[in-house]
């Protein structure tokens, strides 16, 4: 799994501090008082402190803030392990020690060099250890929530596109790949099961077909025919839409209608409002798809904390 890299840079002067091996220095520690109580389970006095140190290695908070954020990161902790034994999502030691040597590789150090430079800063190596259970455990939560209720469709995969072409930014296509993007509308003319004359709503799709010219008047045209509906799709690409629907739109310009088509509901024609036609590279879409997801990826996460903390029980004490 990816490991933060927020973690590794201010984490390379441990590697100085286990290579020239120095003396493991402990805090002195005081009597341990429980400060917080998430839902049950305590946060100590010592755990806070001990995690305190650890961002101060690892982020950029003010000594002023350093308590309350420790604290804090540590309660949405606890929530998300919560969160993680209720639906069933564990990491496993394996997935752990991985994630722990993987930073250590990356400082061009071992494991216990690693565990040795937190120990003379006062951390155990178990409270980084500790950390990077709940980012494995809280990704897992979050992918498999974000997949099942978040999509990127290919509307918002253009316009993202498109904006940074506009201020330059858009990353260098290496072919020419094209795609279509239609603003659309469906005409419905439902055949009822029982005694509903096909052949006479194709005529009236026809007929329709031919009376429209612009969007516009869609809606008025369509309003005096029995058992019809308009329903607005919105922005499409060629390749979000049904297969059935893609040949049909090529020589469709806007403001017409699509040749009708019998579906199950009857008879259904689609109306081009507007469309365009845009340059693309599947690796460049797929560079921005995965930014886009990253971004609503974020959101989510935030938003599924945020729901976490609303509904827990949190007692702070001093």
């Amino acid at each position: 799994m990816p490991l933060p890299t927020r973690l590794t840079a201010p984490l390379a002067a441990l590697a100085c501090l286990a290579a020239v091996g120095v003396a493991t220095i402990h805090p002195a520690r005081a009597a341990s008082q429980i400060r917080v109580v998430v839902n049950g389970e305590p946060i100590t006095s010592n755990e806070i402190a001990e995690r305190a140190r650890l961002l101060r290695l690892t982020s950029r908070t003010s000594a002023a803030s350093i308590e309350r954020a420790a604290t804090e990161e540590l309660v949405e902790e606890k929530l998300k392990l919560q969160e993680a034994k209720r639906v069933g999502v564990s990491a496993n030691d394996q997935q752990v020690e991985a994630a722990f040597a993987s930073i250590a590789g990356r400082l061009k150090i071992s494991p216990a060099q690693l565990a040795a430079g937190l120990a003379h800063q006062g951390i155990g190596a178990k409270g980084l250890k500790d950390r990077l259970r709940v980012q494995i455990v809280w990704q897992q939560l979050v992918v498999g929530r974000f997949n099942h209720s978040v999509t990127i469709s290919d509307s918002q995969i253009v316009d993202a596109l498109s904006k940074k072409e506009s201020a330059g930014k858009a990353p260098a296509a290496k072919g020419d790949g094209k795609t279509v993007e239609y603003t659309l509308k469906q005409v419905v003319l439902v055949v009822p099961k029982q005694g509903g004359n096909e052949a006479a709503r194709m005529r009236e799709a026809e007929a329709l077909r031919s009376r429209v010219t612009s969007c516009d008047q869609l809606l008025a045209e369509v309003k005096p025919l029995d058992r019809a509906v308009v329903k607005n799709l919105g922005k499409r690409t060629a390749d979000e839409m049904p297969e059935q629907f893609r040949g049909l739109l090529g020589d469709v310009q806007p403001g017409h209608l699509a040749k009708p088509m019998r579906t199950p509901l009857g008879v259904e024609l689609i109306a081009v409002c507007d469309r365009r036609d845009l340059g693309g590279d599947f690796t460049v879409r797929s560079q921005v798809e995965d930014e886009l997801r990253q971004k609503e990826g974020e959101v989510f996460a935030r938003r599924y904390i945020n729901d976490l903390r609303r509904i827990a029980v949190i007692d702070y004490r001093r």
